[in-house]
């Protein structure tokens, strides 16, 4: 077996490991609490909701808020309050933490800073902090890592889940997806479908090849995303999930 095919090999096999063990791991529970912490990332195409269609797709019921002002850092979030009490509003599983798209390698300090703040208050509820690695703009491809040491840092730092959104994204985008609106920054419906998916596996544990692949708004079929295309995103999103 020459080189080029080892490695094709060796990929499918790790790809069939991922799948064999998210098929063995524990049945989900039957209802999780979220809340949704950040900025027009997160609330553009209502991530949200998104996440709760997959989520009730797989048989479980999800209760979620968010607290998002545009263009937020989690400093503004702390200062501001709101955050902090819809953290004691209620008994959540999971609270996301979104930042400012640059900040966590424009101002590290600032980030590390109030990342710990939040986590730590979040763990005071017992609820478990979940940061939402976001992506480089579309101009930028080299701010990805930036964006990935930094999440993957604070998320060991504070004992965090993260949710690596951005290399799912870089790796979708190399294959010729185009995840962004016109602003070169924002997702579309499809970066935002990725991101839900990220999500799914890293609160389940399980594969997101079997998701819904079709999305709805008021009750009518969802525009501007393919069985197809969902099912391409399904699978880069488990690529990611096993390296």
């Amino acid at each position: 077996m020459n080189s080029a095919k080892k490695s094709v090999f060796y990929i499918g096999l790790l790809y069939f490991v991922f799948i064999a063990t998210a098929t063995r791991s524990q049945p989900l529970p039957p209802e999780l609490k979220i809340l949704f912490i950040g900025n027009s990332y997160t609330y553009g195409n209502d991530l949200p909701e998104l996440l709760a269609q997959l989520l009730t797709g797989k048989g479980m019921k999800v209760q979620y808020e968010s607290v998002t002002v545009g263009g937020a850092t989690l400093e503004k979030h702390w200062l501001d309050g709101k955050a902090k009490e819809a953290i004691h509003k209620q008994p959540w599983d999971y609270v996301v933490l979104q930042e400012q798209s640059t900040r966590p390698f424009m101002d590290r300090e600032a980030f590390f800073k109030y990342a710990k703040v939040f986590s730590d208050e979040i763990k005071t509820t017992k609820a478990k902090p979940l940061f939402y690695m976001t992506w480089a703009a579309k101009a930028t491809p080299e701010e990805q890592p930036k964006l990935a040491e930094a999440y993957r840092a604070i998320a060991k730092e504070t004992g965090s889940l993260v949710a690596p959104v951005g290399e799912a994204w870089k790796q979708a985008v190399l294959v010729g997806m185009d995840l962004y609106v016109s602003d070169g920054r924002h997702p579309n419906l499809l970066g935002s479908y990725l991101a839900g998916c990220v999500m799914y596996q890293t609160l389940t544990g399980k594969s997101a090849l079997e998701l819904p692949r079709q999305l709805r708004k008021d009750g009518q079929p969802r525009a501007g995303l393919s069985e197809a295309q969902a099912e391409t995103l399904q699978r880069m999103a488990d690529e990611t999930m096993i390296k």
